[in-house]
């Protein structure tokens, strides 16, 4: 990708998998969406647990397990900090990133301990799932920016076995000569992320290239 230069040589994929805020209000498919939910399914993760759960709402769609066909994707939507919503609302679906918090025995459900790395898990799966996307020319943006609280409220998630991590944006690009340039989002040098033999915390630039606003939830 222009302005993308890597130190040594890596997919070009990786190299492509961006996270825009310019979206088509062309619709991203039920099948299409399930396609990238399968390339998460292939995730690693300790022990195979799979902590993963993507709860998701399509725009425009109502379900049988939603009352009085009441359509889900706008109280997904109003999750969303004000930030978030003023690029967001061409999204196709929406999805809520859960982690499982418990590592289960197998063949023994009964035994239960603390999985360490649930989190660092699912964020593998999303992973896979961006990759996916970024393959299909989809547009997949994490965001932190939305009201955790309410998440767990709107879907009986309970905290002591599962954590929300983050949401998803997903949905189309527009056509490549309608889209803006991207914005290239630094990267820090090599030598401060990967150190041999020992840590070198004085080689670490963890704010490089770093601008940190606060923004409001509403």
């Amino acid at each position: 990708m222009k302005g993308r230069q890597p130190t040594y040589p890596i997919h070009p994929l990786i190299l492509s998998r961006t996270s825009p805020r310019q979206l088509s209000d062309q619709p991203v498919s039920r099948e299409e969406l399930l396609a990238l939910f399968e390339a998460a399914r292939w995730a690693p993760s300790f022990y195979n647990q799979q902590p993963w759960r993507f709860i998701y709402a399509l725009k425009n769609t109502t379900t049988t397990t939603t009352p009085d066909k009441e359509e889900p994707y706008p109280k997904f939507y109003d999750l969303l900090w004000q930030l978030n919503r003023q690029w967001a609302y061409n999204t196709s679906a929406l999805v809520v990133v859960v982690s499982h918090k418990w590592f289960h025995m197998k063949g023994d459900r009964s035994y239960r301990m603390a999985n360490p790395t649930h989190s660092f898990d699912t964020g593998a799966a999303c992973m896979a799932l961006a990759l996916e996307g970024a393959a299909r020319d989809l547009v997949v943006h994490a965001m932190a920016g939305f009201d955790y609280d309410r998440a767990y409220e709107l879907l009986g998630i309970d905290r002591e076995n599962d954590q929300i991590d983050c949401m998803l944006a997903i949905a189309k690009r527009p056509p490549p000569e309608l889209r803006e340039e991207p914005r290239i989002a630094p990267r820090q040098p090599l030598e401060s992320i990967a150190f041999e033999h020992t840590y070198d915390i004085s080689k670490t630039n963890n704010t490089a290239n770093v601008v940190i606003r606060m923004p409001t939830k509403h």
